[in-house]
């Protein structure tokens, strides 16, 4: 009866001995590890039958007058066996459950509809939104309020963190088909609208430009709050008409709303592939439509090809940061968010400002301003909170060394009161924090079969996280992938932030405020930043602190 379990053990080994890597490629396998499952339930059924069977068998081996003399004690044995059944169904259910748990974080990252959403309607149709006709002019959403996480954006002169391009490196040999122009240009959205998380409006917009032959990398941050962003061709016939003082063709609104408007009205943003199932109520191509009409939105703005994008929940994130022991950065400069508000309103007793503001909001909420209270108290004076009401707070973030839990990291990231310079030094900051993120992890950890359960055991962490439309979870790429990870978003990648007091960018008004605006001028300047963004530094250029963290693969 242990055959078959010696007999599976037995195979495990000599593929361990023999060849591990295949183990790592099945781990990342959804189909290997349904397999895996059933094969639990299979040997938990025949578990269950090996322990009543040796059960029976040995109540028939005793002596009739032996069994006839214990039977005032029968609950003993019944005590014991029911002890051993628990046992091994806490087992297999522990297997099962680690098991689920996995495949449940391999789907999540690239499912097609995001696991953080809870509460998603679908793509509404034209009829669902009061559009009669697909050749109306859209609904255009007044923008102009300022966000609850901060005030209106700052347009003030903020440093953006040049540093040094990387060493080169060569990469492993791998199956990038997808990939075949040489550079891999990824857009990472971090979404900021948290009281419905089935929307998509992205507070930070980054794109990683890696030439991958070289090494070579730049992040470049845009601002979320751009008007007039050039759409797509097969979108730009929907918006012929200029508004905000857009030119036709354009997006007469701030960027980030831009993916929102897809997932309302797929008819504006035809995507071939994707169209099939617009106007459906649960369109199962509602997100990825939106990823890619942004792709290509964000892409023809910077002159670059997107190969996918990675959209960041910063609740998962928090959670995952937590989970990695916190992050180290060295913040340059003291940040702070607290009320503030014109004359005559409860927050100018805080902080005088052209909004009402009701200080910084933690996303995850009253635990979270528990937790960033708690930590501070140990941060030996670097961190500190005032004032709380609820989840909104005043905090201070001193300059130098810091290390941050989840929820001031994020805050330190998100903050963009005028104060600390608005988006465009916000961005910078953005960029500090995923840097620390690369530093204080090794992606080559994850690459190898030895790594396989550190792997599985971040992943059940990513799927509130992260979600993308990237092959990131495919094994044959993985060392690649790692290989890449461990050259960029680290202290040596060029940081690009976009910002219209340093590249002349002209405004447009818009319910009273006036918001920066794309024009062909300008998109050839930032094209022309964007194309000299990985060029090779001067030979007396020295290499910043964390080069040596660059060069090879894994």
């Amino acid at each position: 009866m242990a055959v078959p379990v010696l007999a599976v053990l037995a195979a495990f080994a000599l593929i361990l001995i023999f060849d591990s890597g295949s183990v790592f490629g099945l781990a990342l396998n959804q189909g290997w590890l349904t397999s895996l499952l059933i094969l639990d339930l299979v040997a938990f059924i025949y578990h269950l039958w090996a322990i009543v069977d040796s059960y029976l068998l040995a109540a028939k081996a005793q002596p009739a007058k032996r069994r006839a003399s214990v039977s005032a004690r029968k609950w003993a044995p019944i005590f014991g066996v029911s002890v051993i059944l628990a046992g091994a169904i806490g087992v297999h259910a522990g297997v099962a459950e680690v098991d689920m748990s996995w495949q449940h974080a391999l789907y999540c990252v690239t499912a097609p509809t995001p696991c953080w959403v809870t509460d998603d309607v679908g793509s509404q149709s034209a009829e669902a939104t009061g559009e009669d006709d697909e050749e109306d002019e859209p609904g255009l959403t007044d923008t102009s309020s300022p966000g609850a996480s901060g005030s209106v954006a700052s347009v003030a002169p903020v440093t953006t963190f040049n540093l040094t391009t990387l060493p080169s490196f060569t990469t492993t040999t791998g199956s990038w088909t997808w990939n075949p122009n040489g550079q891999f240009n990824v857009l990472l959205a971090g979404i900021g609208v948290q009281n419905n998380p089935s929307q998509l409006g992205p507070d930070t917009i980054m794109v990683l430009h890696v030439d991958r032959a070289s090494g070579r990398a730049a992040l470049i941050s845009v601002g979320r709050n751009n008007y007039c962003v050039p759409l797509p061709a097969q979108a730009a016939k929907y918006f012929a008409t200029s508004v905000n003082g857009c030119s036709p063709g354009t997006w007469p609104q701030m960027i980030n709303a831009l993916p929102n408007e897809v997932l309302g009205h797929c008819n504006y943003f035809p995507m071939p592939a994707y169209q099939a199932t617009c106007g459906q109520k649960n369109d199962p191509n509602r997100y990825i439509r939106a990823y890619k009409v942004f792709e290509e939105t964000i892409g023809d703005l910077l002159g670059l090809q997107i190969d996918g994008s990675i959209w960041i929940n910063p609740v998962g994130l928090t959670t995952l940061i937590d989970d990695l022991g916190g992050i180290d950065i060295n913040v340059p400069t003291t940040v702070y968010d607290k009320p503030c508000g014109p004359k005559g309103t409860w927050q100018h007793a805080f902080y005088n400002c052209a909004y009402a503001h009701d200080g910084y909001s933690v996303p995850t909420g009253k635990s979270g301003v528990q937790r960033m209270i708690a930590d501070a108290a140990s941060s030996g004076g670097k961190q500190s909170i005032s004032w709380s009401s609820g989840q909104d707070v005043a905090f201070v973030i001193k300059a130098g060394h810091q290390h941050m839990d989840g929820d001031w990291a994020l805050a330190y990231a998100r903050t963009r009161v005028f104060a600390n310079g608005g988006d465009f030094n916000r961005a910078g900051r953005q960029q500090l924090v995923l840097k620390a993120l690369r530093t204080d992890v090794d992606p080559c950890k994850y690459a190898s079969p030895e790594g396989v359960t550190s792997l599985l055991s971040t992943l059940q962490d990513i799927p509130y996280a992260f979600n993308s439309d990237l092959p990131v979870t495919d094994a044959q790429d993985l060392q690649e992938w790692a290989s890449l990870a461990k050259n960029v978003l680290a202290g040596n990648v060029k940081s690009v932030v976009l910002d219209p007091s340093s590249t002349g960018q002209h405004y447009v008004a818009a319910g009273g405020t006036s918001y920066p605006a794309v024009d062909p001028a300008w998109q050839k300047t930032i094209q022309g930043i964007v194309n000299h963004s990985l060029d090779v530094p001067a030979a007396s250029a020295s290499p910043s602190a964390g080069a040596s963290a660059g060069g090879g693969g894994c």
